[in-house]
């Protein structure tokens, strides 16, 4: 068998269920060998499409995905995809085609060297020259992806060597342990803190998704509230009473008002990387006067922001049970407010976006995952939307590429095609990345697209305005309607202008056997909930 079968054969038998990507004269080889195994191809419409795709997949999973992309344009088509997945730390294998070896530096069409370009912002990036090579790297990009911290991983090979004969035996299937990697010493001198300390505030990220309940049960067992980033605001439902909702950008007002306000001893941070998003601009006011333990899976993320008194590197499936099995029940009991937010008041014109976000949870059935794109809204998506139980949520706020959810949405949707789906975007991140819906509509994927068309690029918009008092040029433009290009793409779609319409869709996202897109008409005029990232990018603290 040739090579490119070989390479095929080995990501089957490692688990890999989806190749993202469009096929190209250097990656042929690859497509054609993938027809004699199960692995499914989702060909998009733009290689961003794939490799977000792919990012989404990974994330959310923690499964390896993978793109075979065409050296050189392909791979820089799909660039922001891979940043995506370095930044989520997702295990992505990227597979690029690369000219034959003769040809190399003679001006082939669409030579580049991916290798370099690839290097920033993966594990691991090699262009495998010799045939012998092949498949052992193959197989050390592979544990490389899937060795904690994840992350993306890729490797190039030239037309001539994925053709070329294969006649040795394919390497083990990848196995990682990691538990070698971890410290659980430091889980004990963790207990003994939280142990000695009459009260405390447990904040949760992203890398708590799936721990919901352990969570929840500390908490309850300690009787210490929780704050969750924007990145992890479905580990606890909005509805758990001691869960004080989004803290970072554009907190809850219950989450702030804790913070600045209570008195508490210790924080207990779990899987977050601390970032400008989940620290309101890193304000110290989380952790000034507190003892922090900061626990995450990434060794590189413990102590770069804040000065703690206890770093546990330990994942977190680990950590959790053994806290919650060897901590004290704490005497005090915390007293939940009666509201996360304040009443809503409106200061607009047009559609309210809060409003929107407070209405969706009860629009959608209780087996939707929510998935935020890059834009102003997403500021009233932390703030507002509730995540009820059953419901899950997903965003990729660190890296911040617009178009990233909207384009990577398949990728979710094939972690488990039982669930529905629901897109919130603006018309900016759309006409980046929209036509992704054509890919969902290929393969029947059940996603409703809420799309909030305000005509302009709100964040930038307002922003400008923000920190410089002028706006800027060209960042308002006139309105298209996206619902009628959808229509033209055969796809079934609504145009709203009040939030009362809605209702009458609420059987049709029930019912969802395809993509649906629903187009929100506003003005931009309701003003975001906080100003944190406008005032980091002025630099006021």
């Amino acid at each position: 068998m040739r090579i490119a079968d070989a390479i095929a054969k080995y990501l089957e038998l490692n688990n890999v269920k989806h190749v993202f990507g469009i096929g190209a004269g250097t990656v042929g080889a690859l497509y054609d060998a993938i027809h004699d195994t199960e692995i499914e191809v989702i060909v998009t419409r733009n290689e961003a499409g794939s490799t977000y795709s792919a990012s989404r997949y990974s994330s959310m999973s923690k499964k390896i995905s993978a793109c075979i992309l065409a050296g050189g344009v392909g791979i820089n088509n799909g660039i922001n995809g891979v940043a995506d997945a370095h930044r989520v730390k997702a295990p992505v294998l990227i597979i690029s085609g690369f000219v034959n070896r003769w040809q190399m530096g003679k001006g082939a069409v669409q030579e580049l060297n991916t290798e370099n370009i690839l290097a920033p912002i993966t594990k691991y990036s090699k262009t495998v020259l010799e045939e012998k090579d092949v498949l052992p790297e193959l197989k050390r990009a592979i544990e490389c992806a899937l060795t904690p911290p994840y992350g993306p991983v890729h490797i190039s090979i030239p037309i001539d060597v994925q053709i070329a004969e294969y006649t040795d035996t394919l390497p083990d299937i990848v196995k990682i342990d990691p538990a070698n990697v971890y410290d659980s010493h430091s889980l004990k001198e963790a207990v003994s803190m939280i142990n000695k300390v009459p009260s405390g505030l447990i904040m949760i990220g992203k890398g708590a998704r799936g721990l919901g309940e352990e969570v929840k049960s500390l908490s309850s067992r300690l009787g210490w509230p929780i704050i969750s980033t924007p990145e992890g605001k479905s580990v606890v439902e909005g509805t758990f009473p001691y869960h004080l909702g989004n803290y970072g950008f554009c907190s809850s007002d219950a989450a702030v008002h804790f913070v600045e306000k209570s008195d508490y001893d210790l924080v207990l941070i779990l899987g977050t990387s601390l970032g400008e998003s989940a620290t309101r601009n890193f304000n110290e006011v989380l952790v000034k006067g507190k003892q922090v333990i900061h626990i995450d899976y990434d060794n590189k993320e413990l102590g770069k922001v804040f000065d703690c008194e206890l770093l546990v590197h330990q994942d977190l499936n680990n950590a959790l049970p053994y806290i919650l099995e060897n901590t004290e029940k704490k005497s005090g009991e915390f007293n939940p407010p009666e509201k996360i937010n304040e009443p809503y008041v409106k200061n607009h014109t047009g559609i309210s976006v809060r409003l929107l976000m407070e209405k969706l949870p009860d629009l959608m059935p209780k087996n939707t995952t929510f998935l935020s794109d890059i834009g102003e809204y997403m500021n009233f998506v932390f703030k507002y939307l509730h995540i009820k139980e059953g419901m899950d949520y997903e965003t990729s706020l660190n890296y911040g590429a617009m178009g990233n959810c909207v384009a990577g949405v398949m990728g979710a949707y094939l972690t488990d095609e039982q669930r529905k789906y629901a897109v919130i975007v603006g018309d900016g991140s759309f006409f980046m990345n929209g036509t992704e819906i054509l890919t969902a509509r290929q393969y029947n994927m059940p996603i409703v697209y809420f799309v909030l068309n305000n005509a302009m690029y709100g964040y930038v918009e307002h922003g400008q305005r923000f920190i410089y008092k002028r706006p800027p040029q060209g960042h308002s433009y006139e309105r298209f309607s996206i619902c009628d290009m959808a229509k033209a793409m055969d796809i079934k779609a609504f145009q709203i202008t009040e939030l009362s319409q809605l209702d009458a869709y609420k059987e049709d996202f029930a019912s969802l056997e395809g993509p649906i897109l629903v187009e929100l008409i506003t003005d931009g005029s309701e003003k975001v909930p906080a100003a944190d990232r406008f005032k980091s990018l002025s630099n006021e603290k």
